[in-house]
This record gives C-alpha cells, sequence and structure tokens, in this order.
C-alpha cells in the first residue's frame, strides 16, 4: 500500500493506521482492529512530541477499549497511561474519551462506584468541551450503570436520552447499540422495534458485532 513507502508522512500513517482499525471493529474483527491500533500507536510513538500527542491518546484509548471488549485484561492499563498523557500534555478534549473505557472497564468487572465516577468526570469534560458524541455516549454508560443497579426506570430515561442525542448526531453506530441496550429493559412490542431499528443499521453495514449481540437478545 502506497501509504506504507518509506516516503509517507509518519502523522498521515498513524492516522490511516488509526483509522483502518475503526473499520476493522466496526466489522467486528476486533482482533485486526487491535493490530492496526498497535500499529498506529507505535508509529505515533516514534513521531514524539507534542505533534503526536493527540493521535498516540486516541491509540490508547482505541486499544483499551478493543482489548476490554475481548476480556484482555492489559486494557485497563492503556487506558490509564492514556488518561496521564493526555493529563500530561494538557490534552483535556481528549479525556472524556478515556474516562468512558474506563467506566466501561469498571462496569464489566462490578465496580460500580468507580465505573459513575469515571462516567460523571467524562460527561462533565465533554459538556465542557462540546464533545457531542461522547455526551451520547456517557448518558448511554449512565443508563448501562442504573440498569445494574436495578433502577430500571432511571435506566430506561438515560438510554432514551442518549439514543436521542446519538440520532440526532447522526452517530448510526452509537445509536443501534443504544437500542441493543434499551431493548430489554423496555416492554415485548417497544423491544421487538428497537431490535428491528438496529438490525436494520446493522445488516445495512456491516457490524457483525451488533448482529451478534441482537441475535443473542433475541434468543
Amino acid at each position: 500500500l502506497w501509504f506504507g513507502l518509506p516516503g509517507a508522512p509518519l502523522t498521515l500513517l498513524a492516522h490511516i493506521q488509526f483509522e483502518l482499525g475503526n473499520v476493522a471493529a466496526q466489522q467486528g474483527d476486533l482482533e485486526r482492529a487491535i493490530s492496526y491500533y498497535r500499529q498506529s500507536f507505535a508509529t505515533a510513538a516514534r513521531i514524539g512530541g507534542d505533534e503526536a500527542a493527540e493521535q498516540l491518546a486516541l491509540a490508547y484509548n482505541n486499544l483499551a477499549y478493543h482489548l476490554h471488549l475481548l476480556g484482555d485484561p492489559s486494557a485497563v492499563e492503556y487506558a490509564r497511561q492514556g488518561l496521564a498523557l493526555t493529563e500530561q500534555k494538557g490534552l483535556l478534549g481528549m479525556q472524556p474519551f478515556l474516562y468512558s473505557t474506563l467506566g466501561e472497564i469498571a462496569l464489566s468487572a462490578g465496580e460500580l462506584e468507580e465505573a459513575e465516577q469515571y462516567f460523571n468526570q467524562g460527561l462533565a469534560l465533554a459538556e465542557r468541551f462540546s464533545v457531542q458524541e461522547r455526551i451520547a455516549g456517557l448518558n448511554a454508560n449512565l443508563g448501562r450503570l442504573a440498569a445494574a443497579r436495578g433502577q430500571k426506570n432511571r435506566a430506561i430515561y438515560r438510554l432514551s436520552i442518549a439514543l436521542a442525542q446519538a440520532d440526532s448526531l447522526g452517530v448510526h453506530h452509537l445509536a443501534a447499540q443504544i437500542r441493543i441496550w434499551l431493548a430489554p429493559l423496555l416492554p415485548p412490542e417497544e423491544r421487538h422495534q428497537r431490535l428491528v431499528e438496529a438490525r436494520a443499521f446493522a445488516q445495512s453495514s456491516g457490524r457483525k458485532r451488533l448482529l451478534q449481540e441482537i441475535e443473542r437478545l433475541e434468543k
């Protein structure tokens, strides 16, 4: 590929490797995605300095998030290192992503107080810096947290707000994922409708992981 040639600028190469990771992740190929994120991380690390700090933080976050999805315990360390980098470099606008990932790791481990702290810190920063996609994502995560605590009405409220935000932004993958999280909390007719909507997007865009989640819920 042309961007692998020695003359390709490293900043561009790191960005393309990262985007290839995103494409693989959307297609449900998490191992290939992680491989691309590792490449992007290594390339950004070679550049060094402030120039590559944001790309490095993104690579830390996406590595952490997708390793977490695979159940790899190294995920939390990547997220913590990414957060430390953003603190060192003053990249406050990047922190909502890392707080979100750290919160999801804590939530899956049953550390609900810790998850809440991370989600609230992330949401406050996302609102401060107007990171609209993360505002929707963190509201959704707070809804999932409420569901884990058995607070059904609060969970439906938070997830419904997040869904409206994601739909209005046109963030289709996140919107489909929120529909999947929301569906089990709803009466049968509404549950079915939310899954139909999520399936339509997942099928049309080849999101295999979303389809797997939908099939698991339908069983």
